[in-house]
């Protein structure tokens, strides 16, 4: 969506005075607790070989990160806001709430520093959120049908099956029968074909950039760091693609390509442009607890190519909701691996490879669920992977009002918070531009 009401916008934004100052101190929290690749590979090994019962994470990236300093300029910030600088209520409380939000992650990510994983995790609940009962009886409810759906004369997979669904059993919570069900969910494109090489994704990627014109985001083929997947950095600005042996590796299909496009470049980088041009520059950065209504949108955008037989995020809320302990037994990195491995030995297509896959799946989202953690606490863990399953509450809303639509790139908020919706109605935000998507 090209706003050019925004990009011609003569008004001064509403926040102004305060942006630069929360830009300068602004970070992600999840890009702080990615490891160093071959210490990583090594405790994967020691633990697949049973050599350890929990990995050992490292988190370099928090050795230089000056907490102290971003936490005092965020106070101050907050402390010069509050003591009426700001005269409009609207600006105050969305500046106060994102402040609280950053601050939040600054201690979370101090408490990965020092190893306290209880600490840690109180802060994930606070700005993450924990696994609710509503999607968890969902969740659950997902899985049964795969489980139900599986058919086969493997004496093992049968014991698989009934140990999963023994576990599952043990909760009793049900299905919202007024929430949207799979059947919305569109089917694949016609796009055919793979991807041959890193400057096809450079080009591709590039001319979605200059449509969407923002020239202000790097293009980075990553060769030396062995990267397997594409990766983007809010903070950095930055695009990083595959060296060209990794994409013929993963057989990249242009389908799959065009969904990140639409994932990544179209919803995440394109909110963010429009948000830092709009009238409540905020929005480039993202309110606070906007993460849900950002994957939703994300995820909702990438399945209009890819198609989807299920909503986003199943398989990560169900490994955290199993790790926070869903049926009253929170587990460790090792017993969330167990569950996961059987989880990923079912549902993952059955061949010859099944069992290295099945293990390299639980390993990973393992390691997304426990980063920050010593893995050796039961329950201990980042929820932030929870998010995912908004792409639920985004089909939901959408199905109520298709013309919601047109919102979703104005920035980053999230459609489905009546706090966010009533403080940009507030600000006469929406509403212009919506005016300005029917010029």
């Amino acid at each position: 969506m090209n706003l050019e009401s925004q990009k011609n916008q003569t008004e001064k934004p509403v926040d102004e005075k305060w942006f630069d100052r929360l830009h300068e101190a602004f970070f992600e929290d999840y890009e702080k607790l990615s490891g160093n690749k071959e210490n990583r590979e090594l405790e994967k090994e020691s633990f697949i070989n049973g050599v350890t019962e929990n990995p050992t994470l490292d988190y370099p990236e928090l050795l230089d990160f000056n907490m102290d300093q971003r936490e005092e300029a965020l106070l101050l910030l907050k402390e010069d806001i509050l003591l009426d600088e700001e005269t409009d209520p609207v600006v105050k409380k969305i500046y106060r709430t994102k402040i609280n939000e950053i601050v939040a992650s600054v201690r979370m990510l101090r408490a990965a520093k020092d190893g306290d994983d209880k600490k840690f995790s109180r802060y994930s609940s606070f700005i993450h959120g924990v696994p609710n009962p509503e999607n968890t009886a969902y969740v659950i409810d997902a899985i049964k049908h795969k489980l139900a759906a599986t058919d086969s004369n493997d004496p093992e997979r049968q014991v698989v099956v009934q140990r999963l669904n023994k576990l599952l059993q043990n909760y009793k919570g049900e299905v919202d029968p007024d929430m949207v069900d799979r059947s919305v969910l569109p089917e694949k494109s016609g796009v055919k074909g793979f991807v041959q090489n890193s400057a096809e994704a450079v080009a591709c990627m590039q001319e979605v950039l200059d449509e969407l014109g923002v020239d202000n985001w790097e293009i980075v083929v990553d060769s030396k760091k062995g990267l397997t997947g594409f990766s983007v950095s809010q903070e950095l600005k930055e695009i990083n693609i595959p060296s060209d042996d990794a994409i013929l590796a993963r057989k990249l299909t242009k389908r799959k390509l065009a969904g990140l496009v639409e994932h990544e470049l179209k919803t995440h980088i394109a909110r963010r442009h429009n948000g830092e041009r709009s009238k409540l520059k905020l929005l480039g950065l993202g309110l606070d607890r906007y993460v849900k209504g950002e994957e939703g949108v994300a995820t909702y955008a990438e399945q209009q190519v890819t198609g989807a037989t299920e909503f986003a995020g199943v398989q990560k809320y169900f490994a955290i909701a199993v790790a926070k302990g869903f049926d009253g037994q929170p587990r460790t990195f090792r017993e969330t691996f167990e569950v996961m491995k059987d989880y990923y030995s079912i549902t993952l297509k059955n061949d010859e490879t099944i069992n290295s896959r099945a293990i390299n799946a639980a390993w990973n989202d393992c390691v997304r669920i426990f980063r920050g953690t010593t893995g050796t606490t039961p329950g201990a863990v980042f929820t932030k992977d929870l998010a995912y399953l908004g792409n639920r509450d985004i089909w939901q809303l959408v199905s109520k009002n298709s013309n919601v639509v047109q919102t979703f790139s104005i920035g980053k908020f999230d459609s489905t918070n009546s706090e966010h919706i009533a403080a940009l109605v507030q600000l006469g935000i929406l509403d212009e531009d919506l005016l300005s998507l029917n010029e």
